[in-house]
Protein backbone atom coordinates (compact mmCIF):
# COMPACT_ATOMS: atom_id res chain seq x y z
CA UNK A 1 0.00 0.00 0.00
CA UNK A 2 1.37 3.83 0.10
CA UNK A 3 2.96 5.32 3.10
CA UNK A 4 0.21 7.91 3.36
CA UNK A 5 -2.46 5.27 3.45
CA UNK A 6 -1.19 3.69 6.01
CA UNK A 7 -0.02 6.47 7.80
CA UNK A 8 -3.78 8.05 8.00
CA UNK A 9 -5.50 4.48 8.39
CA UNK A 10 -3.06 3.58 11.57
CA UNK A 11 -4.09 7.08 13.03
CA UNK A 12 -7.56 6.62 12.98
CA UNK A 13 -7.30 3.11 14.62
CA UNK A 14 -5.51 4.57 17.44
CA UNK A 15 -8.46 7.68 17.95
CA UNK A 16 -10.86 5.33 17.85
CA UNK A 17 -9.48 2.97 20.57
CA UNK A 18 -8.19 6.53 22.36
CA UNK A 19 -12.40 7.33 22.45
CA UNK A 20 -13.00 3.80 23.54
CA UNK A 21 -10.67 3.90 26.77
CA UNK A 22 -12.13 7.45 27.36
CA UNK A 23 -15.63 5.91 27.53
CA UNK A 24 -14.71 2.31 29.47
CA UNK A 25 -14.92 2.46 33.16
CA UNK A 26 -11.82 3.03 35.16
CA UNK A 27 -12.27 0.15 37.18
CA UNK A 28 -12.61 -2.49 34.07
CA UNK A 29 -9.28 -2.96 34.06
CA UNK A 30 -8.49 -6.27 32.30
CA UNK A 31 -10.91 -4.78 29.13
CA UNK A 32 -8.78 -1.49 29.27
CA UNK A 33 -5.19 -3.43 29.37
CA UNK A 34 -5.75 -5.17 25.95
CA UNK A 35 -7.23 -2.20 24.48
CA UNK A 36 -3.61 0.20 25.44
CA UNK A 37 -1.83 -3.23 24.63
CA UNK A 38 -3.51 -2.75 20.94
CA UNK A 39 -3.67 1.10 20.77
CA UNK A 40 0.53 1.38 22.01
CA UNK A 41 1.14 -1.51 19.21
CA UNK A 42 -0.11 0.71 16.77
CA UNK A 43 1.31 3.64 18.14
CA UNK A 44 4.47 1.66 17.07
CA UNK A 45 3.86 0.48 14.22
CA UNK A 46 2.69 4.46 13.65
CA UNK A 47 6.20 5.45 14.32
CA UNK A 48 8.11 2.90 12.68
CA UNK A 49 6.66 4.38 9.02
CA UNK A 50 5.89 8.19 9.96
CA UNK A 51 9.66 9.26 8.92
CA UNK A 52 9.92 6.87 5.80
CA UNK A 53 9.49 8.26 2.48
CA UNK A 54 8.35 7.45 -1.04
CA UNK A 55 10.76 6.79 -3.64
CA UNK A 56 8.43 5.33 -6.50
CA UNK A 57 5.39 6.70 -8.04
CA UNK A 58 2.56 6.02 -6.52
CA UNK A 59 -1.28 6.87 -6.82
CA UNK A 60 -4.39 6.15 -5.69
CA UNK A 61 -7.83 7.27 -7.61
CA UNK A 62 -10.88 7.29 -5.65
CA UNK A 63 -13.94 7.29 -7.61
CA UNK A 64 -17.55 8.80 -7.47
CA UNK A 65 -20.41 9.59 -8.70
CA UNK A 66 -22.76 8.52 -11.56
CA UNK A 67 -20.05 5.42 -12.73
CA UNK A 68 -19.67 4.09 -9.62
CA UNK A 69 -21.61 1.45 -7.21
CA UNK A 70 -20.96 2.40 -4.10
CA UNK A 71 -17.68 0.46 -3.25
CA UNK A 72 -18.82 -2.15 -5.07
CA UNK A 73 -17.82 -1.51 -8.77
CA UNK A 74 -16.69 1.20 -11.44
CA UNK A 75 -18.37 0.95 -14.98
CA UNK A 76 -15.61 -0.76 -16.86
CA UNK A 77 -15.76 1.69 -19.99
CA UNK A 78 -15.71 4.90 -17.34
CA UNK A 79 -12.45 3.16 -15.43
CA UNK A 80 -10.73 1.93 -18.71
CA UNK A 81 -10.84 5.31 -20.23
CA UNK A 82 -9.83 7.46 -17.09
CA UNK A 83 -6.99 5.22 -15.97
CA UNK A 84 -5.74 4.95 -19.40
CA UNK A 85 -5.64 8.85 -20.16
CA UNK A 86 -4.10 9.16 -16.52
CA UNK A 87 -1.75 6.90 -17.62
CA UNK A 88 -0.93 8.60 -20.98
CA UNK A 89 -0.34 12.28 -19.47
CA UNK A 90 1.68 10.96 -17.05
CA UNK A 91 4.16 9.16 -19.41
CA UNK A 92 4.01 12.48 -21.44
CA UNK A 93 5.28 14.23 -18.43
CA UNK A 94 7.97 11.79 -17.54
CA UNK A 95 9.14 12.55 -20.72
CA UNK A 96 9.63 16.05 -19.58
CA UNK A 97 11.44 15.41 -16.11
CA UNK A 98 14.97 16.58 -15.74
CA UNK A 99 14.92 18.66 -18.98
CA UNK A 100 13.87 16.09 -21.34
CA UNK A 101 12.39 16.71 -24.71
CA UNK A 102 8.76 15.53 -25.71
CA UNK A 103 8.85 15.27 -28.90
CA UNK A 104 6.10 17.18 -31.00
CA UNK A 105 4.55 13.72 -32.17
CA UNK A 106 5.18 9.77 -32.31
CA UNK A 107 6.04 7.85 -29.59
CA UNK A 108 7.77 8.73 -26.17
CA UNK A 109 11.32 7.71 -25.76
CA UNK A 110 11.48 4.33 -23.63
CA UNK A 111 7.77 5.08 -22.69
CA UNK A 112 7.65 1.57 -21.09
CA UNK A 113 9.63 2.65 -18.33
CA UNK A 114 7.12 5.28 -17.43
CA UNK A 115 4.33 2.16 -16.74
CA UNK A 116 2.30 2.29 -13.61
CA UNK A 117 0.53 -1.00 -12.62
CA UNK A 118 -2.40 -1.94 -10.88
CA UNK A 119 -1.73 -3.25 -7.98
CA UNK A 120 -4.74 -2.97 -5.70
CA UNK A 121 -8.34 -1.86 -5.45
CA UNK A 122 -8.81 0.83 -2.75
CA UNK A 123 -12.38 1.50 -1.21
CA UNK A 124 -14.13 3.97 0.75
CA UNK A 125 -15.43 4.50 -2.84
CA UNK A 126 -14.22 2.45 -5.30
CA UNK A 127 -10.58 3.16 -6.80
CA UNK A 128 -7.29 1.76 -7.37
CA UNK A 129 -3.75 2.03 -6.38
CA UNK A 130 -1.33 2.64 -9.27
CA UNK A 131 2.13 1.92 -8.72
CA UNK A 132 5.80 1.72 -10.53
CA UNK A 133 7.31 -1.89 -9.96
CA UNK A 134 10.95 -1.61 -9.85
CA UNK A 135 13.26 -4.84 -10.30
CA UNK A 136 15.96 -3.43 -8.28
CA UNK A 137 13.98 -2.84 -4.61
CA UNK A 138 13.32 0.32 -3.34
CA UNK A 139 15.48 2.89 -4.82
CA UNK A 140 17.80 5.00 -2.59
CA UNK A 141 16.31 8.75 -4.00
CA UNK A 142 13.03 9.66 -5.69
CA UNK A 143 12.64 7.73 -9.26
CA UNK A 144 11.98 9.82 -12.29
CA UNK A 145 8.39 8.44 -12.93
CA UNK A 146 7.79 9.69 -9.07
CA UNK A 147 8.80 12.79 -9.71
CA UNK A 148 6.66 12.77 -12.55
CA UNK A 149 3.94 11.66 -10.76
CA UNK A 150 4.00 15.01 -8.33
CA UNK A 151 4.17 17.55 -11.22
CA UNK A 152 0.86 15.24 -12.35
CA UNK A 153 -0.96 15.75 -9.42
CA UNK A 154 0.56 19.59 -9.85
CA UNK A 155 -1.19 19.87 -13.00
CA UNK A 156 -4.34 18.50 -11.87
CA UNK A 157 -5.02 20.47 -8.60
CA UNK A 158 -3.98 23.80 -11.16
CA UNK A 159 -6.73 22.65 -13.82
CA UNK A 160 -9.25 22.70 -10.83
CA UNK A 161 -8.24 25.13 -8.88
CA UNK A 162 -10.50 28.47 -7.59
CA UNK A 163 -7.94 30.48 -8.10
CA UNK A 164 -7.86 31.64 -11.75
CA UNK A 165 -4.04 32.77 -10.83
CA UNK A 166 -2.43 29.37 -10.15
CA UNK A 167 -4.66 28.12 -13.51
CA UNK A 168 -2.85 30.80 -15.80
CA UNK A 169 0.50 29.52 -14.66
CA UNK A 170 0.80 26.31 -15.17
CA UNK A 171 -1.07 26.56 -18.45
CA UNK A 172 1.53 29.21 -19.98
CA UNK A 173 4.26 26.35 -19.29
CA UNK A 174 2.18 23.36 -20.60
CA UNK A 175 3.26 21.30 -23.70
CA UNK A 176 1.03 20.96 -25.93
CA UNK A 177 0.97 17.00 -25.63
CA UNK A 178 0.98 17.32 -22.24
CA UNK A 179 -2.42 20.04 -22.37
CA UNK A 180 -4.25 17.71 -24.51
CA UNK A 181 -4.01 14.38 -21.96
CA UNK A 182 -5.10 16.66 -19.11
CA UNK A 183 -8.03 17.72 -21.59
CA UNK A 184 -9.05 14.33 -21.92
CA UNK A 185 -8.58 13.28 -18.25
CA UNK A 186 -11.00 15.88 -17.44
CA UNK A 187 -13.45 14.99 -20.49
CA UNK A 188 -13.54 11.38 -19.31
CA UNK A 189 -14.89 12.83 -15.90
CA UNK A 190 -16.56 15.02 -17.16
CA UNK A 191 -18.86 13.08 -19.43
CA UNK A 192 -18.77 10.27 -16.83
CA UNK A 193 -20.70 12.67 -14.02
CA UNK A 194 -17.73 11.86 -11.91
CA UNK A 195 -16.09 13.04 -8.86
CA UNK A 196 -12.24 11.63 -7.25
CA UNK A 197 -10.24 11.68 -4.99
CA UNK A 198 -6.52 11.65 -5.90
CA UNK A 199 -3.64 10.86 -2.88
CA UNK A 200 -0.07 10.90 -4.35
CA UNK A 201 2.96 11.12 -2.30
CA UNK A 202 1.84 13.30 0.41
CA UNK A 203 -1.22 14.83 -0.82
CA UNK A 204 -5.01 13.89 -0.80
CA UNK A 205 -7.34 15.80 -2.42
CA UNK A 206 -10.79 15.52 -3.22
CA UNK A 207 -12.19 16.66 -6.49
CA UNK A 208 -16.21 17.51 -6.38
CA UNK A 209 -18.61 17.91 -9.32
CA UNK A 210 -17.25 22.12 -9.39
CA UNK A 211 -13.68 21.15 -9.60
CA UNK A 212 -14.03 18.85 -12.51
CA UNK A 213 -16.72 21.10 -14.38
CA UNK A 214 -13.97 23.92 -13.70
CA UNK A 215 -11.22 22.06 -15.02
CA UNK A 216 -13.15 20.35 -17.98
CA UNK A 217 -14.34 24.22 -18.86
CA UNK A 218 -10.61 25.20 -18.65
CA UNK A 219 -9.30 22.45 -21.12
CA UNK A 220 -12.63 22.62 -23.47
CA UNK A 221 -12.09 26.45 -23.13
CA UNK A 222 -7.93 26.54 -23.80
CA UNK A 223 -5.44 25.91 -26.24
CA UNK A 224 -1.67 25.56 -26.72
CA UNK A 225 0.06 26.00 -29.88
CA UNK A 226 3.97 25.90 -29.69
CA UNK A 227 6.79 26.19 -33.24
CA UNK A 228 10.38 26.77 -33.37
CA UNK A 229 11.28 30.59 -34.84
CA UNK A 230 14.60 32.23 -35.85
CA UNK A 231 14.96 35.82 -35.36
CA UNK A 232 18.08 38.20 -36.48
CA UNK A 233 18.77 40.86 -34.36
CA UNK A 234 20.47 42.62 -30.97
CA UNK A 235 20.69 40.65 -27.86
CA UNK A 236 19.62 43.19 -25.26
CA UNK A 237 20.76 41.69 -22.29
CA UNK A 238 20.53 38.45 -19.86
CA UNK A 239 19.59 37.95 -16.36
CA UNK A 240 21.52 35.19 -15.36
CA UNK A 241 19.99 34.37 -11.88
CA UNK A 242 16.26 34.53 -13.20
CA UNK A 243 17.41 32.75 -16.74
CA UNK A 244 15.94 35.77 -18.42
CA UNK A 245 16.63 37.20 -21.92
CA UNK A 246 15.43 40.56 -23.77
CA UNK A 247 15.94 40.06 -27.69
CA UNK A 248 15.54 43.06 -30.29
CA UNK A 249 14.51 41.91 -33.59
CA UNK A 250 15.62 43.91 -36.74
CA UNK A 251 12.56 46.22 -37.86
CA UNK A 252 10.49 45.11 -35.03
CA UNK A 253 8.37 47.58 -32.77
CA UNK A 254 8.37 45.24 -29.70
CA UNK A 255 11.21 43.53 -27.49
CA UNK A 256 10.84 39.94 -27.30
CA UNK A 257 11.73 38.40 -23.67
CA UNK A 258 11.35 35.11 -21.89
CA UNK A 259 13.01 32.32 -20.54
CA UNK A 260 16.29 31.28 -21.50
CA UNK A 261 16.21 27.03 -22.85
CA UNK A 262 18.24 24.37 -20.00
CA UNK A 263 20.28 24.32 -22.66
CA UNK A 264 22.58 27.37 -21.39
CA UNK A 265 24.16 26.59 -18.42
CA UNK A 266 24.99 28.71 -15.94
CA UNK A 267 28.50 29.86 -16.16
CA UNK A 268 27.60 30.20 -19.88
CA UNK A 269 24.89 32.74 -19.12
CA UNK A 270 27.34 34.50 -17.07
CA UNK A 271 29.22 34.70 -19.47
CA UNK A 272 26.80 36.41 -21.92
CA UNK A 273 26.11 38.78 -19.26
CA UNK A 274 29.83 39.54 -18.46
CA UNK A 275 31.14 39.62 -21.61
CA UNK A 276 29.29 41.83 -23.86
CA UNK A 277 27.19 39.41 -25.40
CA UNK A 278 24.49 42.08 -25.01
CA UNK A 279 24.36 44.85 -27.99
CA UNK A 280 25.64 42.12 -30.73
CA UNK A 281 23.94 40.85 -33.04
CA UNK A 282 22.70 37.30 -33.20
CA UNK A 283 20.10 34.49 -34.87
CA UNK A 284 18.44 33.50 -32.21
CA UNK A 285 16.73 30.49 -32.63
CA UNK A 286 13.14 30.92 -30.00
CA UNK A 287 10.81 28.21 -28.83
CA UNK A 288 7.23 30.26 -28.83
CA UNK A 289 4.31 28.89 -27.28
CA UNK A 290 1.04 30.80 -27.78
CA UNK A 291 -1.88 30.04 -24.93
CA UNK A 292 -5.11 31.21 -25.77
CA UNK A 293 -7.32 31.01 -22.72
CA UNK A 294 -11.33 31.87 -23.03
CA UNK A 295 -11.86 35.93 -22.88
CA UNK A 296 -8.42 36.66 -22.54
CA UNK A 297 -5.97 37.60 -25.58
CA UNK A 298 -3.89 35.20 -26.69
CA UNK A 299 -0.36 35.57 -24.94
CA UNK A 300 2.51 34.69 -26.47
CA UNK A 301 5.58 33.15 -24.91
CA UNK A 302 9.29 32.76 -25.44
CA UNK A 303 12.44 30.16 -24.79
CA UNK A 304 15.64 31.22 -26.27
CA UNK A 305 17.09 27.24 -27.52
CA UNK A 306 20.61 28.91 -29.30
CA UNK A 307 22.30 32.16 -30.39
CA UNK A 308 24.50 32.40 -33.33
CA UNK A 309 26.66 35.76 -34.04
CA UNK A 310 26.06 37.22 -37.27
CA UNK A 311 27.53 40.05 -38.31
CA UNK A 312 26.45 44.20 -38.92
Amino acid sequence: MMLKLDRDQLSAEVAALDSLLESMPENDYLGRMGIEARRDDLRGQFEGIFSHEEKKAKVALYFGGEPVIGSMGVHAAFGTNVIGSFQDLLSKVWGTVDGGQLPAAGPIKDRAMSQLHITNLVHGSFGFLLEELVDAGEPMFQTPLSKAADQVAEYILAFSSENEATFSAVIEELNPRVFQSIRDFFGYMHKGNATFRMVEGERDEKFDRAAVERAWYRAESSKVDEERIQMEGRLLGVIPVRRRFEFEPDGAATIVEGKVGEKFSQNYLERMNTEQFAGRRWRALLHKRMVTKVGRIPGEHFTLLELEEIGE
